[in-house]
């Protein structure tokens, strides 16, 4: 069968130095999940998205999210770059999309797409196992880490901030000791009002370009703890020759997180 099929990169205004990300528009429940992870696994992004018609009422339409290895409850670039497809230049303010984590607010606003954080299901202090195996991976030491939590929106993230990005940018991860560890790892600027993120996705021992769901929980737990401003930018991807940009913004006292969106590929999938 012939399914219509977009590649947008997402999180950057330079068309290849964002996040890529396939999206498969399936007009019924006939894919199979074998077909969903096969194709997953060939265009060999980070994810792969699904789009089919929604099941729950208050839903504009459904998604399935999968990396080359593992199907994934909920992730940002997947959910600006599948509701930029789905919307294809419609004017529409307020949309929702229905995941497996549940229903996302996604909302237009300055000419970009910005989805709702979701609600943290876990957050909790590194155990000491953990804050050895961040050592380990990173080279880093504890006098060079000023907080750490195990936050999760879905995916699990060993976040970790950081004193500086220059610490930061000196980073050469160990994957051989992450294995199934998502690690994300973040620094202010020096005017404490933006902030430099990396992401290492261990199950795959590859760093992520600009990663949504990494930078949602981020913005929760450092504005919360007045870390930094509520409304602030995100830089992600430089090690990895991306120019990532995620927009945290505060709206009806919910987080957002946004960042540009285009199209690169048009055009039909056969499976």
């Amino acid at each position: 069968m012939n399914y219509r099929f977009n590649q947008v990169n997402v999180f950057s205004s330079d068309t290849l130095k964002g996040n890529p990300l396939a999206v498969v528009f399936c007009d019924d429940e006939c894919i199979s999940e074998k077909d969903m992870k096969s194709l997953a696994r060939w265009t060999n992004l980070s994810e792969t998205v699904f789009i089919f018609p929604p099941s729950h009422p208050k839903a504009d339409y459904k998604v399935r999210i999968f990396t080359p290895l593992e199907e994934l409850p909920f992730a940002g670039h997947p959910s600006i770059g599948s509701c930029y497809s789905w919307l294809d230049g419609q004017n529409k303010k307020v949309i929702y999309q229905e995941s497996a984590i549940g229903i996302v607010e996604i909302r237009q606003m300055d000419g970009m797409l910005y989805f709702e954080a979701p609600p943290l299901q876990t957050k909790r202090p590194f155990t000491l196992a953990e804050l050895d195996l961040l050592y380990k991976s990173t080279n880093l030491k504890a006098e060079d880490v000023v907080s750490s939590c195990v936050l999760n929106n879905g995916p699990i993230w060993h976040s970790v901030l950081i004193k500086s990005p220059e610490k930061l940018m000196g980073i050469y991860p160990d994957y051989s000791e992450m294995v199934g560890v998502y690690l994300g790892v973040c620094a202010l600027s020096d005017d404490k009002n933006s902030l430099h993120v990396r992401a290492f996705v261990g199950s795959e021992q590859t760093e992520d370009p600009v990663t949504g769901s990494l930078n949602a929980v981020l913005a929760q737990w450092l504005t919360i703890n007045k870390y930094i401003p509520a409304e602030y930018t995100s830089f992600q991807g430089s090690s990895v020759g991306a120019n990532g940009e995620v927009f945290i913004r505060l709206v009806d006292k919910k987080i957002f997180v946004g960042g540009k969106t285009n199209f690169v590929i048009r055009g039909e999938i056969s499976l």
